[in-house]
């Protein structure tokens, strides 16, 4: 409960408080949520605040913005669920000092006091821009830090020769006391081999992958295999393109860089001369010819795609751009449904994994899906059950839209007060010059929150509704107007509840929705 200039407590407002607590990674506990929450629970009790609504994130680095209940509980703020937000110190808000200045201003702004209840942070207090300032540049010094150290020791684990991160498949790690080795793991390394010839031969990444699947081959992580894990990328993360098969161990080719403006990290390509490279002979699994064979094959492969592109016949990484994209889901293995050559629609985990994985081997027109599903979807919408869901729903939320009447109330009782103070100082003989200033003052705001006030409570949402109908037909038929393709999909992903599975069934594709809007066939 707040406290008033006195030290007493005010009865009529109890303080609405929320916990915001995260660890970083798998190594440390879910113990130290409930520890950071038990120091922000003692805190409450002391000063006599209600128990906090916890949110949290668990084994999640505080360099992300991303984090599932850090997003929760900016939302939550937004939308005034509490008054204070209280964290065991202010590193657990964010690692980025830039990020963390901006969660501090959209909670200010959002009225949110924030109390770091082991490191003394509480920005009700004058300075506490500078105070949270330092602290975020701070952790984000920290991490930093952390990185370089660590990059340190990996960098003299690499220059002895040992492991520095990943097992490549083909081989196993053993500790000799000092570090982990890198061994030749014979079974799998017959596979390797096989890999490098099948390439070598002629065949692309994706046959060999459906090869290996049929086969039963276990994929690293004990699946099937996809042709992107055997691709040779230049940054040497699929087999073809990593030279520790030829007995080269490189470390240090790669480094994760985080994007600021999505907080995720992406891998980049650093200089070679940053490149620690280890002749290591011992673990060599394809010989010289071999290895040159199919880095022959992969430059032949990079000329053909580059020009491809160059002629306008490929895609050159662009981001999805069809209405449907990302939202079609192959019925039998759960893979996405992507857009095959220029036309169709296809399952990926058959294309890139084989049949061996999935069988579905059909596919469908874009135009047909565009069509069959759109008409579909605008006749399930227009319906007057789905008119009526929009209507309840559309009522619901001016309700909540209603604007609070306390604001204006005690806005009224403040300026009441106010002229009944001067009233009560006129009737006492106590007249200034600025008496009658004060008093028209008074009235004119008393005038103004009673106005507001009745503003308030003559609004009716119902007064709205009466053009509803036009309003949802109209918002159905923009369905067609796929110009701004990326709101139209969201729009249709929310309408279909997510996704859409084409089911194979008697050589045509049952396309159905996850939330049950509509069934139909598309040949």
């Amino acid at each position: 409960m707040p406290f008033k200039a006195g030290g007493q407590p005010d009865k009529l407002f109890q303080m609405r408080t929320a916990a915001y607590c995260r660890f970083s990674s798998d190594a440390q506990r879910e113990t130290s949520i409930r520890d950071q929450l038990r120091n922000i629970e003692v805190y409450c009790q002391r000063v006599g605040w209600q128990a906090p609504a916890l949110y949290q994130d668990q084994a999640v680095s505080g360099s992300r913005s991303d984090r599932p209940g850090y997003q929760a509980m900016l939302e939550a703020a937004e939308l005034g669920a509490f008054d204070v937000l209280l964290v065991d110190d202010l590193s657990r808000l964010s690692r980025d000092h830039i990020e963390s200045a901006q969660a501090v201003r959209r909670l200010k702004f959002s009225g949110i006091r924030i109390i770091g209840v082991s490191d003394g942070t509480d920005t009700s207090r004058d300075g506490y821009k500078l105070e949270t300032g330092l602290r975020g540049l701070m952790s984000e010094w920290y991490l930093d830090d952390l990185a370089k150290k660590t990059h340190r020791g990996l960098m003299g684990q690499a220059l002895e020769g040992y492991s520095a991160g990943g097992l490549p498949y083909g081989y196993r790690s053993e500790f000799d006391g000092n570090g982990h080795r890198r061994l030749i793991e014979e079974e799998q390394a017959r596979w390797v081999h096989f890999v490098f010839e099948r390439y070598a031969a002629g065949a692309s990444p994706r046959q060999i992958a459906d090869e290996l699947n049929r086969r039963g081959v276990a994929s690293p992580r004990g699946g099937t295999w996809a042709h992107s894990a055997l691709y040779p990328d230049s940054k040497g993360v699929g087999m073809l393109g990593n030279p520790i098969y030829n007995g080269h161990q490189v470390w240090n080719r790669t480094a994760w860089i985080k994007d600021p403006a999505t907080g995720r990290r992406r891998r980049t390509l650093r200089p070679m001369s940053e490149w620690v490279i280890i002749d290591s002979p011992e673990l060599k699994i394809v010989d010289d010819e071999l290895w040159r064979a199919c880095e022959a094959r992969a430059r032949a492969v990079k000329r053909n795609t580059a020009a491809k592109r160059k002629a306008g016949k490929g895609s050159g990484g662009r981001a999805p751009k069809y209405l449907f994209s990302g939202l079609l889901k192959c019925g039998e293995c759960g893979g996405a449904f992507v857009i095959q050559g220029r036309t169709d629609y296809g399952c990926a985990t058959h294309k890139n994994r084989g049949p061996s994985v999935c069988g579905n081997r059909l596919k469908v027109r874009r135009a047909t899906i565009e069509k069959v599903l759109l008409a579909g979807i605008k006749d399930s919408l227009l319906s007057d059950e789905a008119y009526r869901a929009f209507e309840t729903e559309a009522c619901a939320l001016l309700k909540q839209a209603k604007p609070d009447p306390g604001v204006a109330k005690r806005k009224l009782a403040h300026a009441h007060k106010e002229l009944d103070n001067l009233m009560a100082a006129i009737r006492a003989g106590i007249i200034t010059p600025t008496t009658k200033a004060a008093l028209m003052e008074a009235e004119r705001q008393a005038a103004d929150a009673q106005a507001e006030l009745t503003a308030i409570e003559r609004f009716e949402p119902t007064q709205i509704l009466p053009r509803a109908r036009e309003i949802y037909r109209d918002l159905v038929a923009r369905l067609e107007a796929v110009e701004d393709i990326t709101s139209a999909r969201e729009a249709i992903r929310k309408i279909v509840g997510g996704e859409v599975r084409l089911i194979p069934e008697n050589g045509a594709l049952t396309a159905e929705l996850a939330e049950p809007v509509f069934f139909c066939l598309v040949k």
